[in-house]
């Protein structure tokens, strides 16, 4: 008895001491200024950054799905990453020099448990199972006369010059589900058979102009003798929206963007949109001639559809799409996409719902035979903070 009294006599002592008011005394002489100088004290020590100059901002998207599939053989679904979109975690910053002059760096993880363009028909993890890779490591010093240099891990300036769209369609022409699914009767994977040759990520310098008149123009050189210049278009005219780009680039040796050997190729693509209607069209289009195989590949591509608010919680993006892809890799080989997808943004949530269907044909003059199909649809969601 005499042990809960204790207890209860002290936590009646602690919750009075609670409930008593602070006084201005307890703060010092200076009273809350006193405590202000305090806490900036406290915040210069602790290591939410390095210092008071250069900024620092946390970024990331998670981008979930249900990848649902047939190639002809066998048909499953499996939970992934969807590499369309990329489940990334970034940190970036950047200080002011002066008026007209600034640095800045950036540093990206790729985050995936089971990537959508690893996984196959044999295996529902892909590329090992859980990986962290480093999509983004570089600094760079800006101009707003002169332009960006850039050092680092980064993108090439090719890097979506065959991708752009301004409608929210997620993905555009590259195989980014099921890439690495074995086409039944046929000689490789569904990558092999189509491909948007888009740029890639690298150990790179890059130059990027200041815009002029809309156009911005880049440049980057990186190991293995990799180079590649790239021209890009955005403008308003008239209520309708227009972006564009175009690239060129080359590649000596075995350069570990793509791991193709030596090749040369040219890529672009284009989106209108009308912004009172929401209709869109997009379309890219590309060849690469590899030299060690003199293989020489093409593709173009076709989007078109419509965003608008139709519901109160965001943009509806409806669309349809076709793409053609000739001798990616081997010789007389083809494959077509038909596909259609819808994508529901939450303004709310800074998130996408989306579904999306892709059906793959594909012909190969060296097999007695044309190659299965392969369809899949993908449905899932991804929120960026």
């Amino acid at each position: 008895m005499v042990s809960r009294i204790t207890l209860v006599a002290a936590a009646s002592m602690l919750l009075g001491a609670a409930m008593t008011p602070a006084k201005a005394a307890d703060l010092g002489k200076g009273g809350v200024s006193d405590l202000e100088d305090r806490v900036a004290e406290l915040e210069a020590t602790v290591a939410r950054k390095g210092n008071r100059v250069v900024t620092l901002q946390l970024y990331g998207t998670v981008a979930k799905g249900l990848l649902i599939w047939d190639d002809g053989n066998d048909s499953d679904a499996y939970v992934v990453d969807n590499d369309a979109i990329t489940t990334i975690l970034g940190f970036k910053g950047e200080a002011q020099i002066n008026p007209g002059l600034k640095a800045g760096y950036k540093i990206e993880l790729g985050v995936s448990d089971s990537s959508s363009a690893g996984v196959s028909a044999t295996d529902d993890e892909g590329d090992g199972g859980a990986t962290l890779s480093i999509r983004q490591n570089n600094v760079y010093i800006e101009s707003s006369t002169y332009g960006r240099f850039t050092i680092g891990q980064q993108s090439t300036a090719s890097d979506g010059a065959a991708e752009i769209s301004l409608a929210n369609t997620l993905i555009v022409a590259n195989p980014d589900h099921t890439p690495n699914f074995d086409v039944v009767n046929g000689r490789g994977t569904v990558q092999q058979y189509a491909a948007d040759f888009d740029g890639g990520r690298d150990d790179l310098i890059r130059y990027d102009s200041p815009s002029v008149y809309g156009f911005i123009l880049s440049a980057a050189w990186g190991d293995d003798n990799y180079y590649d210049v790239a021209l890009r278009f955005a403008k308003e005219f008239n209520s309708v929206k227009v972006a564009a780009g175009i690239a060129y680039a080359k590649a000596e040796d075995d350069n570990v963007t793509s791991d193709l050997g030596t090749y040369e190729q040219v890529v672009g693509s284009i989106s209108v949109m009308h912004v009172p209607t929401g209709l869109f069209a997009n379309f890219a289009a590309g060849q690469r001639d590899n030299e060690d195989t003199d293989v020489e590949g093409s593709f173009y591509f076709a989007q078109a559809g419509i965003e608008r608010k139709f519901f109160s919680y965001g943009a509806t993006t409806l669309y349809g799409e076709y793409g053609n892809y000739e001798d990616i890799t081997f010789e007389g080989t083809s494959a077509e996409l038909w596909g259609l997808g819808v994508v529901q943004h939450i303004d709310a949530a800074a998130m996408d719902l989306y579904a999306q269907a892709r059906f793959w044909s594909f012909e190969d003059d060296a097999l007695a035979g044309d190659p299965e199909d392969v369809s899949s649809l993908m449905i899932g969601a991804k929120i960026d903070f």
